[in-house]
Parts: C-alpha cells; structure tokens; sequence
C-alpha cells in the first residue's frame, strides 16, 4: 500500500462521518490506494512520454547539427538532404530560417547557385532575424556568380551592417573588374557608394590606352578620390590568429571528406595541420582557423577567394597544385596577406613577390646545402648527378651543377633516371669498381620509391665506398630499414627534416594515434610542424607582422624539426645534411 500521511487519512474519514465504521474505513483505504496508485501510474507514464518527445525532439535537433558539420566538412549533397525538412516555417518556426540560410550555403559552395538565390530570397528580407544580413550578402554573392551583376549590386545597396557591406563591396570588385565596360560606365552613378564598383571601374579604365571625353571624366573623378578603396580590406582580429586553410581534398574528383582514403596526402597534411592547432590552443594561443576545398578547381577557388574570411585572414596555407597556387597567390599579393605553399620546393613563380613564401627549403637553398656539403665532406671534386623527371627534380640537379662548378667541381655526369635506368647510371660511373669510381659523391635527386628501391636493391649486394647524397624522403620508405640505410654509405639532403627518434616526435606519434587510431605520414608531421612555426611568428604577444617578425626571429629551433631559417628570405634557408650513426640521425 503507497505511504499516505496519517494527517491526511485522518482527515478524509473525518469529513465523511465514517470514523467509527470499521468497514467504511477500509473501503476509504482501498479506495485512496487505487487512487494513489493511479497517480502514481500516470507520473509514471507522463514522465515516460516526456522522454521519448524529448529525445525524438533532440534526435532531430542532432541531425540538424550534424548538417551543418557536414557543410564544415564538404559534404554538401547529403548536408542539403537532411536539411530539407527543417525548411518547413509551419513547423519549425524560426528554425527554418537558419534552416533556409545553411541550405543555401550548401548549394552555393556546391556551385548551385540558382539554387542559393531561389532559397535565400524569402530570407533576406525578414529584418527581425538575426541573420537577414547574412543571408543579403549570400544572396548578392550567388547573384553574381549566375552573372546577375544588377540584381547583386541591389542587394548590396540593402546591406547595412557596416563589416558586412566592405566584404560585399570586395566581393564587386572581384567579380566586375573584368565586367564589361560600358555596363560599368553607364551605371557608375547608381553604384557609386560602392567602393568595389568604383575599384573595378577605374582598373578598366587604367587598362585602357585611349579614352574618350566621357572615360576620362569618370577616371579623373576617381583618380582624385584617392582613398576610395581604403574600406576594401577586412578587419583583422589583433588577440586571435586567424588562417585561411585552402587544400584540394578531392584533387582526383568527388566531394566531400567522407570518402577520402588514408592515403590521401592532402587529408594526411590536414590531419597534421588540425592537431598543431588544437596544440596551439592549449598553450593559449588564440586561433580561429576556417578550411576550403579547392577540389583543385579554378572556378571553385574564385568563388572561395570572395569569402569574407579571406579578406581579414593573417595568413593563407594552401593550395599545393602549380595552376591553383599561382590563383591564389596574386590575391594574397593584392590583399597583402601572406601565402604559404606548405609541400613545394619550386620557387620560381615567388619571384618578386613580397607575401608569397615556401615553407620548405627552396631549389636554390637546397642545391647550396648540397654544395656546402661537398665542399666541407669530400675528399675529391668530382660530382655524379642522377634525378627523377619532376620538375622540383629536374630544376634542382640544373642548380646543383651551377653552383658546384663556381666552386670549381667537375659534373662528371648528369642523367635522368627511371628505377631501371639507375642500374646504368651507376655502371657507368664505375660506381662498385673496388679500384676507384668516376665520382668522389653521387648526388641522387629523387623522391620516387621505386628509384629508391632499386637503388637499395642494387646497393645491398654491393661494397661502396663512395657517398651517396639522397633526399631525407628516403627515411620514411617502408621498405628501407635503419640497418640498410646506415650499412650503406648514404647521406640524408634535410627538406625540413624530423628528429626522428627525439621526444618530440615520439610524443606527437602518440598524440596523432590516440586521435586518429593511425601512425602520421611525413605530410602529417609537416602539416604539425607548419602550424607551431606560425604560432611562434604571429601571435598576440608578438604581433602579426609576419615579415618583419621571421626577420627578427632568425633560426628556430624547430618543434619535431631541426629547425628553420626564414631570415631574408621567402623559403626556409636550413637545409642539414644528415648520416644514420649508432641507429641515430646526426648532422654532417
């Protein structure tokens, strides 16, 4: 029977006058229990209800998160597909609207941008919503990627949030620089608050080698308005550094990173680059980071360049491909913001640019260390140069044989090699003749596994004593074991080479594997080092001047490095040549 307090009990028997009747007493008793009871059943079932509404509530609401995280992610089809519901304003209220806002990114990142501006439209002009600005400067962005140059600029007009307004005045210039000119010209009173409109005008015009009466009229009024374009640069955040990370994902087609193998080297480089920012984070150092898919794509990369993101970033890394890098990197020239190409080498196309930089050594810092390494090592000045058929390869071994002749060193050979073709090469420097080869070092330039493996094929069978310079890639090849690499007379050409065997490394292995349930790749631990390097350049305490900033800083230490050098200079300067002695890498 369910406790009823004796007050209580007493009370209802005496209401109804049946105080003395036993029998009266013990109907009233089984009647409180039955109601007692069904009191309880009730709770019992209500709070049941209330669980399962709640959870199918928080299920849903779950799913609409996770679109978004999709969205983050690329996936943009399938973060579309679970949206849809949440569209519904009878049902979501103003849920949808924000619904409606994220669809529409989705399609507009997905390059459906009829798809964006239908879906935006009955958004962007509920001024009682939070975001109504927001989705103005979507819907202008969508209008002109479909070529609605009017119709965007309208919607601009409308924008009155003041950070919201410069980043779609940037996004017009962007977009009508190359529009044509007489559209320019003949609404150039219409538009003329819009500093992009009057930038992309007076560039036309400065193109032009004859103007006539009208046109010079135009340009002379805006060549006098010297600081019309002042507003066309964002607002940076002096406490947090802000990177803008732009990687091909899908540089071989799909979307998304849902199915991206573990192969994938872009993702591995990724996978590196998120651990040292949450590194960074933890040390407290403010970062707020945002990640584009290239998809190795011209038109995508236009349409990620007019991100207001982009405007306001203290540094851009990436891309990796040469036809996306050289985009990419004239708009961090004109936005004076500084470029990063995080893998290559080839520094050709960094000439005469002041905010493009390699995070890796340069063709013609490596071929310095290659030198200074002979000129410091080997007894003798003869020189046999083998390389790969990349054009860091190719470029390199072009380098190597200019400078070491100014030093006075003979090229006794320079061939282009293929896996098979090595064998040959190293026949005809006489390179295991036990009375003395053609060379004094072998320099073999390649980052090729399968010149690697023949190479060590070849070589274990064989008794060298002549140097072989190769790439520190050679360290990471399943394949070649300490034992084999040290046996041999192998040196080790640092491409910001990794302490291999140092604390450091060993900690950051362990931190990738509880995170990620896999080993890094070189390109994770490049990615890793590349983020705490640019912790140590730009920061709060610091400032963000990043030039000025590697001048004064010189060398680092490196974290899971040995270091890097980017003092006057666009490209890392450090190029350490290593040797395998006592199972341990040591610098020559």
């Amino acid at each position: 029977m369910p406790p009823v307090e004796g007050w209580h009990f007493s009370f209802l028997l005496l209401e109804n006058g049946l105080n003395s009747n036993p029998y009266n007493r013990y109907r009233i008793c089984l009647s409180i229990q039955k109601i007692l009871f069904m009191k309880r059943v009730f709770l019992v079932f209500l709070f049941t209800a209330l669980f399962f509404v709640d959870s199918i509530a928080q299920d849903r609401l779950n799913d609409y998160k996770r679109a978004k995280t999709l969205i983050g992610y690329g996936n943009y089809d399938e973060a579309m597909d679970i949206l849809k519901p949440y569209m519904e304003r009878s049902q979501y209220g103003m849920l949808s609207n924000y619904a409606n806002y994220h669809y529409a990114h989705a399609a507009y990142q997905s390059q459906q941008y009829g798809l964006a501006s239908a879906t935006l439209q009955s958004i962007a002009d509920q001024k009682s919503w939070d975001k109504s600005e927001d989705a103005k400067y979507l819907l202008a962005l969508s209008y002109f990627q479909e070529g609605k140059n009017k119709e965007a600029l309208e919607t601009i007009n409308m924008i009155t949030n003041s950070s919201l307004k410069r980043e779609a005045e940037n996004a017009s210039f962007e977009f009508l620089r190359d529009a044509p000119l007489d559209f320019l010209l003949g609404n150039a009173k219409k538009y003329n608050e819009n500093a992009g409109y009057r930038l992309a005008l007076k560039s036309q015009l400065d193109r032009k080698t004859i103007l006539s009466s009208n046109e010079r009229t135009v340009h002379s009024e805006l060549s006098k308005a010297s600081d019309f374009a002042d507003g066309l640069q964002g607002e940076k955040n002096g406490d947090v550094l802000e990177i803008a990370l732009l990687l091909p994902f899908n540089y071989s087609g799909g979307s998304g990173v849902r199915n991206l193998s573990s192969g994938n080297f872009v993702f591995e480089l990724y996978q590196g680059i998120l651990l040292g920012v949450e590194e960074l984070e933890k040390s407290g150092i403010k970062v707020n980071m945002k990640t584009f898919d290239t998809a190795r794509d011209e038109e995508k990369i236009k349409s990620i360049l007019v991100d207001p993101f982009m405007r306001q970033a203290d540094v851009i890394i990436g891309p990796v491909y040469p036809e996306e890098v050289e985009i990419v990197m004239n708009f961090a020239e004109n936005s004076k913001i500084p470029f990063i190409n995080p893998l290559s080498n080839v520094d050709d196309k960094l000439q005469g640019l002041e905010f493009a930089y390699l995070f890796r050594p340069s063709v013609n810092a490596m071929a310095d260390g290659v030198v200074d390494f002979a000129r410091k090592n080997i007894n003798g000045k003869k020189i046999a140069l083998a390389y790969s058929s990349s054009t860091r390869d190719e470029q390199l071994a072009k380098q190597v044989q200019e400078t070491a002749t100014k030093f006075s060193f003979e090229i006794v050979k320079s061939e282009k090699v293929t896996g098979r073709s090595l064998i040959d090469f190293f026949r005809e420097i006489d390179l295991t003749n036990t009375s003395g080869s053609q060379a004094d070092l072998v320099v073999l330039l390649a980052d090729d596994p399968n010149i690697a493996s023949s190479a060590l094929g070849f070589l274990e069978s064989q008794n060298v004593s002549v140097p072989i310079l190769v790439m520190d890639t050679w360290l990471y090849f399943s394949f070649a074991n300490y034992e084999m690499l040290q046996s041999e007379n192998f040196y080790f050409i640092g491409n910001n080479a990794l302490r291999l065997g140092g604390d450091k490394v060993t900690s950051f292995r362990e931190k990738y594997f509880n995170e990620y349930t896999a080993y890094p790749t070189f390109n994770s631990h490049l990615g890793y080092e590349l983020t705490q390097w640019l912790g140590s350049v730009v920061n709060s305490a610091e400032g963000y001047d990043f030039r000025t900033n590697l001048d004064k800083k010189g060398f680092w230490e490196g974290n899971i490095s040995y270091g890097l050098d980017f003092k006057n200079s666009s490209s890392n300067r450090y190029v350490p040549v290593l040797k395998l002695e006592n199972g341990k890498l040591e610098i020559k």
